[in-house]
């Protein structure tokens, strides 16, 4: 799913267009850089709204659970970058506690995601048509950190329901009803998800609004010796379309 972002690439005004004020914004962009790329794996600190604090822009830790204190699934650290929407109110669920009282959201700029074309992976940017910052939402918590005296602020991005732009671009499985993404919060329904009731909060939680989404083939987000790819790195140029001739049949098309 989604866990490779760009974020506070933007002048402060366009993301308190969206949320906030402009001078905390402007504070937060002092202590976190322009992030052109991040991968969710190297646990970055994204800006965040959180449902008791949300006048303030605050810098939460991506990941949940921290991958060296994750429970192993499979040999590997469990993946708490991302959180099923249909899980996370259930009595088995690490997200639980938070999903019902500790919601937040994060604002982004765009992500990254790959579509698959004859087993092959092409990274592809999206972002909003308008280009215009979103927010995202999320769960957040204070991590105990185990045999220490302190505490980790964390965050994970909630997935639904899939539109048609993303059930395209995140093509396995291929379309259905069961096809993924982050829950992108439209405007006008952020209390609802900040401080409404379980049962407000899964009502809103839906997929955008088709043709909303500008998505396009992008630099390679990690290098590839076998498919000469190689990663430009958290710099600007990353988010330039790419030219990959083996989506030439496919490349812009949905249906």
């Amino acid at each position: 799913m989604c866990y490779d972002v760009a974020y506070l690439t933007k002048r402060a005004k366009a993301y308190a267009e969206r949320y906030g004020k402009a001078e905390d914004w402007e504070d937060i962009k002092k202590r976190l850089p322009p992030t052109y790329h991040a991968s969710g794996f190297t646990e970055p600190d994204l800006p965040v709204i959180t449902n008791d604090r949300p006048d303030e822009i605050q810098a939460f830790q991506w990941g949940f659970v921290p991958m060296v204190y994750a429970p192993k699934m499979q040999g590997r650290p469990m993946n708490t970058l991302n959180a099923r929407d249909d899980k996370i109110f259930t009595g088995r669920s690490v997200f639980r506690d938070s999903a019902k009282q500790q919601r937040c959201l994060v604002m982004i700029d765009g992500f990254f995601d790959h579509h698959k074309k004859d087993g092959i992976a092409y990274p592809h940017y999206v972002k909003l048509k308008t280009d215009e910052p979103f927010l995202v939402g999320g769960l957040w918590q204070s991590f105990k950190v185990p045999d220490e005296e302190f505490s980790v602020n964390t965050v994970t991005m909630v997935t639904g329901p899939a539109n048609k732009e993303m059930a395209w671009v995140h093509n396995e499985p291929a379309y259905s009803a069961t096809s993924r993404m982050i829950y992108i919060v439209e405007k006008g329904e952020e209390d609802a998800w900040l401080f409404g009731e379980a049962e407000e909060a899964k009502q809103v939680i839906k997929p955008l609004p088709d043709d909303l989404l500008e998505y396009y083939p992008s630099q390679p987000i990690k290098s590839n010796k076998k498919l000469n790819r190689t990663y430009l790195g958290n710099v600007p140029e990353i988010l330039n379309r790419a030219y990959y001739p083996e989506l030439e049949t496919s490349q812009g098309s949905l249906f």
